[in-house]
């Protein structure tokens, strides 16, 4: 899951199926993801340049299938899924507690089209609908576990 927030707090969660982690050149670590323009996301994306992308724990494929086909302009997704937001230490967007973790991550890089990473599939959309890649360097990755009592 990709976690955004609007830049007057308003928080977001969409399913992706492209995400690379790895480290850059000065040994930290790096993040890059690619949302196209049509989605919610994106417009986020432009106005809080910070995401999170939150790795689900077995047991929530049907939210993570809903925050793919639902869309954060109409409907709170975070509600509609009983998904919990946990405050995030390093980034306005937040971390999800039912995530395996959740890896923060601030924007230094958008690399808007023409670019020639993707699909051939999607270099072939018109300019306006292709994928811009966010390159983000990673502030923190946390893991949320239940205290035993």
């Amino acid at each position: 899951l990709l976690n955004s927030i609007s830049k007057d707090g308003k928080p977001n969660s969409m399913t992706i199926g492209w995400w690379i982690f790895g480290w850059n050149y000065m040994g930290k670590p790096m993040s890059a993801v690619a949302v196209r323009p049509a989605r919610y996301t994106f417009t986020l994306l432009d106005e809080v340049e910070e995401y999170i992308v939150a790795i689900p724990n077995p047991g929530i494929e049907e939210a993570v299938s809903y925050c793919g086909r639902a869309s954060g302009r109409d409907v709170d997704k975070f509600r509609e899924t009983n998904l919990t937001i946990v405050e995030s230490a390093h980034v306005k967007p937040p971390s999800i507690k039912e995530c395996f973790a959740n890896v923060e991550c601030r924007i230094y890089y958008k690399q808007r089209p023409p670019h020639s990473i993707l699909s051939p599939q999607f270099r072939e959309l018109p300019l306006k609908g292709q994928h811009t890649i966010y390159f983000a360097e990673v502030l923190g990755i946390y893991r949320y576990i239940e205290s035993e009592k």
